[in-house]
């Protein structure tokens, strides 16, 4: 098990050839984690084992097939096996980045493991059983099932414990919960209107385009032809099947994700109000205090308050 609490540092340069030969003797053959702090930190296009992402306290841009997907403080990200991207972010205050990449096979063993009954394992001799494992890749909200493990794995890498059997084992809970949000997700997709399995994949693959495009750029002032252009649906169609996955219209969905960038901005800056709806794209103040006491109807918070 690899763990490192800081970026690691693969310039070639003669100073630091060491440590590539460490890094790259281990990399990529055994389950990994990279829990960092940093303000700037950029690499280059790589072809990665299956892996998560988290980021809190600010954004992480991750570059996949011609898209740019970014992880923050409301979703998490699964990139497949043998997946080509870069990544880079940048901040005003250092932020906090984590990354678990998955030793090879390890997610097919896992899906073995549950669909799998004892007695056949037993009779296999602990031979590997399984088929080809493959994640929707696009950023799903903090949940109840991953999202908290992912909290908990981060919280004892960064308290200090190097126990590599207990990551072991926080890695397999965390697989099986993981396996079992993507086999609830093709559930979903069971009850859109239409009956080939094939349809409702790339329907839930094209809404999640654009609602991965939706939480990257929430800070511009987005169009439906904008959305509708990263599913690569025509407006009518798009507004239609985003409700369907959704529950909620595209422009709902898009002032939910705003004022959770506001709250965040104003639980833990100091900047204006003013400022805050320009940087999370409500564009006015008055327009960000109505969404956040509309969606926020606690009457102890006084939106409406200076600054």
């Amino acid at each position: 098990m690899l763990i490192l609490r800081s970026f690691p540092n693969i310039v070639d340069v003669p100073a630091n050839q060491a440590f590539r030969r460490y890094f790259y003797s281990r990399w990529g053959k055994e389950s990994a984690i990279i829990s960092a702090r940093s303000s700037k930190v950029e690499y280059p296009a790589y072809t990665q084992r299956l892996s998560i992402k988290a980021a809190w306290s600010g954004r992480e841009r991750y570059f996949i097939d011609g898209r740019t997907v970014a992880v923050d403080d409301d979703s998490y990200l699964v990139v497949n096996d043998l997946r080509t991207y870069g990544s880079w972010l940048t901040s005003e205050a250092p932020m906090h980045s984590f990354s678990i990449f998955f030793a090879p096979g390890a997610a097919e063993e896992a899906l073995a493991a549950l669909e799998t009954s004892g007695e056949r394992w037993l009779d296999a001799g602990g031979e590997p059983m399984s088929r080809p494992v493959e994640f929707a890749e696009s950023l799903r909200p903090h949940d109840r099932r991953v999202s908290p493990l992912l909290r908990y794995i981060a919280s004892q890498v960064d308290a200090g414990v190097d126990d590599a059997l207990w990551y072991e084992e926080q890695i397999s809970f965390l697989l099986e919960r993981m396996l079992r949000a993507q086999r609830d997700a093709a559930d979903f997709a069971r009850t859109l209107e239409t009956t080939r399995s094939a349809t409702r994949r790339e329907i839930l693959r094209r809404i999640g385009w654009s609602t991965d495009y939706m939480q990257t750029y929430y800070a511009r002032p987005l169009t439906i032809v904008d959305l509708a252009k990263a599913a690569s649906l025509s407006r009518f169609h798009f507004i239609r099947l985003f409700r369907a996955v959704h529950g909620v219209t595209p422009f709902a969905y898009l002032q939910r994700k705003r004022a959770a960038a506001a709250r965040r901005l104003l639980a833990s800056t100091d900047l204006h109000r003013d400022e805050i709806a320009q940087r999370v794209g409500f564009g006015s103040r008055s327009t960000m205090i109505r969404q956040l006491r509309r969606l926020s109807p606690d009457p102890t918070i006084t939106w409406g308050q200076s600054p």
